[in-house]
């Protein structure tokens, strides 16, 4: 027992820092022995704590640790995300949901997961339905094709590619939502074909 307590008190406290778009905040602390240990541990943190705008409290920003830099750990990160609670409060009945999901990848080859979820303001079908998904999909990865993965995150973070999308799809039908629910890194095991996997629910 006594080894034990000496070796807790070896450990030491390191600050987790979010990267420059929070202005370097600190997200938390662990205690280690070894801080290099923590490299690709990952963590999750309220887009409303981080903003302080109780406005984003429906959304989880993902950081991964990359580097330890004196005795901080520093993060970037990963992924964008609505928690599941806020997405099914936006399904109402009479209204056609366009959830989607596909692969991209940004100019500085940064390989995405991209879920977009979009919701018609009535239940619409046949070709407006078909124009409406194809073009989601379609305007999602030019887009993204364009801009760096920094700009992707930064315009994402401020809704500025939310509202870009739902300028270019409201020209097809009025919509009540129009969200990305995730955006995330996604391991490149090998090349694939850029799809547009439809699911559609009422």
């Amino acid at each position: 027992m006594a080894e034990q307590v000496a070796k807790l008190k070896k450990k030491q406290w390191y600050p987790i820092i979010a990267p420059k778009q929070f202005n370097n905040v600190v997200l938390g602390e662990t205690p280690v022995y070894d801080p290099n240990a923590m490299l690709g541990k990952t963590l999750s943190h309220s887009l409303m704590n981080l903003l302080n705008d109780v406005k984003r409290q429906n959304i989880n920003i993902h950081f991964k640790i990359v580097e330890i830099e004196g005795s901080n750990a520093k993060t970037s990160i990963i992924g964008y995300e609505i928690i599941p609670s806020s997405v099914k409060r936006f399904v109402r009945r009479n209204s056609e949901k366009m959830d989607l999901s596909f692969n991209c990848e940004t100019a500085d080859n940064v390989f995405l997961r991209v879920k977009p979820l979009v919701i018609a303001k009535a239940d619409v079908k046949g070709s407006i339905a078909a124009k409406l998904r194809g073009n989601i999909a379609q305007f999602l990865i030019k887009t993204i094709k364009k801009m760096s993965y920094e700009e992707f995150i930064n315009d994402l973070i401020s809704h500025k590619i939310q509202s870009l999308m739902r300028e270019n799809l409201s020209k097809i039908y009025p919509l009540k939502v129009c969200e990305i629910r995730y955006a995330g890194i996604e391991a490149r095991d090998k090349p694939q074909e850029i799809k547009a996997e439809v699911i559609e629910q009422k």
